[in-house]
């Protein structure tokens, strides 16, 4: 009996020194710098991060990380000894493919852009946008398909119609897309070449073939006969792969696309994510989020919740669906209470309220996070009450129903909204782009002043991110937390300098609030110890120069799961 103890101590000894016996590990990389801003309240500031195997080991300096360099084989890499290392910036609401659609047409638009390698400078007239559009369409050779541009708003470009555009071409077909793709307006040729008879009457309430145009959920019949051509495989790829670069440009390492399926369904669109996105090449992971709501045939729940099983380390899907309320901001198509808009028009719903509480009800009872893209008050008003009753007939805690864009809200609105547990991912780049034209047209100075109400939505308490919803503004979050900070128009106006948010507020919506509107905030977001290694590396230090230079700050490149991306030119 004393040998059996004697032999069963002696094996319980063994699997203790066995089960902590130290295991075989990776080398560790230490990259130093001259301050890392960690975006985590606990420790804001460190000097070095440790990372293996594409994850964040430990945080602080040379000294305090000693015990792991004692434990562990490591390399310290000095690259960034004199630049600033700053969590992976978040951009949580673009669309790539519509990004990749607008990228492969001709640019004639109110504002300036860099176009990586390419300034196209502002069209603001109607008789210089025509000039501009005629001028590019002869310039096109003789048979080469469309002539396609995104860009036109009628507030600076005037009222361009079928007509205009034949007495530009008889023959070639001519599409413009509103600066925000809720309109478009084709010639003659151009609704032929859609498949549409131009002699006919549209069966439909945002369609006019008459005058050619299309707006909100009317584009969706454009679309669905442009979809061949903007997808040709070559133009695609194309268009993809200058998506990519404008995302690694603007020092993004994690990004969401807010409407996938609208144009080729669920699979078919995560399939062509997966070949074109997951690999090495791309420094960024995606998170897709299923739009039922711009589905010609959407999917049932049972679809969605199998598709938001199939996620990749790189291509994530999860329990995430989003809605449409109201019309696009560009376009003044948003819903508005009362006074409404100053030439009596009124806005459009993308979905009708009742007809959304309908749509997002089984998803809200599966659980599944819901967006809702929503932009006037009017609007708001509606999203918010189809969430109050949503929760009083299915309580649920940590819902994060979460309301995209929220170009104009009020105060109370606001209060309301945080009360009721709902996130922001909203879009500053309405008031730089548009305040002051929207000052003069459409809502008077007063609100035009107060969209993007960012500094009520922080003050109430409600997690608040940022988002391009590129092309409607760049890839950058560095300029949108400047336009944040800021609150300065193109045309140089302060508007409502009460709603500014601080460098920090401005970059946390861009960092751990933006990972935290996508569920991931446990992954991405800040710099800590467990999460991936994924790093934005500056040039200057946010924190220590004027908020009016930070969308000046110059970025080096990023690490993505520890794999280091330069820009182009850096090494």
């Amino acid at each position: 009996m004393r040998n059996v103890g004697l032999s069963a101590l002696i094996g319980i000894c063994i699997l203790f020194f066995v089960s902590f016996a130290p295991a075989a590990n990776e080398p560790l990389t230490i990259y130093t710098a001259k301050s890392v801003i960690t975006m985590n309240p606990s420790q804001p500031r460190a000097t070095a991060v440790a990372v293996t195997e594409g994850r964040i080991v430990a945080v602080g300096s040379l000294e305090t990380l000693q015990s792991w360099m004692d434990a562990r084989s490591h390399i310290i890499d000095n690259r960034f000894a004199d630049k600033i290392i700053m969590p992976g910036l978040i951009d949580n609401h673009l669309h790539p493919f519509l990004a990749a659609i607008v990228l492969n047409t001709e640019w004639i638009t109110p504002q300036p852009w860099n176009l990586l390698g390419r300034e196209t400078a502002p069209v603001r007239t109607e008789g210089a946008y025509k000039a501009a559009l005629s001028n590019a369409v002869d310039s096109m050779p003789a048979g080469d398909g469309p002539f396609i541009t995104w860009g036109y708003h009628e507030l600076w470009h005037g009222k361009v119609r079928r007509v205009d555009l034949d007495a530009i071409s008889s023959t070639r077909p001519i599409i413009i897309m509103q600066r925000s793709f809720h309109e478009i307006v084709a010639n003659t040729a151009g609704l032929r070449w859609m498949g549409f008879d131009p002699g006919e009457e549209a069966d439909h309430q945002d369609v006019d073939l008459k005058t050619g145009f299309f707006s909100e959920m009317g584009l969706d019949l454009a679309l669905g006969r442009m979809v061949p051509y903007f997808f040709e495989p070559t133009r695609l790829t194309r268009g993809l792969n200058q998506l990519r670069a404008f995302v690694h440009y603007g020092g993004i390492t994690t990004i969401g696309d807010m409407g996938v399926g609208g144009y080729l369904g669920l699979e078919k669109e995560a399939g062509l994510y997966n070949q074109m996105f997951g690999n090495e090449q791309t420094p960024f992971r995606m998170l897709l989020v299923p739009a039922p709501g711009l589905m010609a045939n959407p999917p049932t729940i049972q679809d969605v919740d199998i598709f938001s099983g199939a996620s990749t380390q790189q291509i994530r899907v999860g329990r995430h669906v989003k809605f449409l309320a109201d019309g696009g901001f560009f376009a003044q198509n948003m819903r508005m209470n009362f006074p409404g808009y100053t030439d009596g028009h009124e806005g459009k719903w993308m979905t009708e309220p009742s007809k959304l509480y309908e749509a997002i009800k089984p998803y809200w009872n599966s659980g599944y996070q819901v967006h809702v893209h929503v932009n006037g008050d009017e609007g708001m008003d509606a999203v918010l009450n189809i969430l109050a009753r949503l929760l009083d007939e299915k309580p649920r805690f940590d819902h994060r129903f979460t309301l995209h864009h929220v170009g104009f809200a009020t105060n109370e609105q606001i209060t309301r909204a945080a009360r009721l547990g709902v996130l922001i991912s909203a879009q500053p780049n309405y008031l730089w782009a548009l305040g002051d034209m929207y000052a003069r047209h459409g809502m008077g100075t007063d609100r035009a002043a107060q969209m993007s109400r960012l500094g009520a939505m922080v003050r109430a308490g409600i997690p608040t991110s940022l988002h391009s919803d590129f092309t409607m503004a760049p890839a950058a979050p560095l300029t949108l937390a400047w336009i944040a900070a800021n609150r300065i128009t193109a045309e140089g106006t302060l508007m409502a300098p009460e709603e500014r948010l601080s460098v920090h507020q401005a970059l946390k919506a861009v960092t751990i609030d933006a990972a935290f509107a996508m569920q991931m905030e446990d992954e991405v977001g800040s710099i800590a110890a467990g999460k991936r290694a994924d790093f934005t590396v500056l040039e200057q230090d946010p924190f220590v120069m004027p908020a009016s230079n930070l969308k000046e700050i110059a970025i080096w490149g990023t690490v993505f799961e520890g794999r280091i991306y330069p820009l182009q030119g850096q090494k």
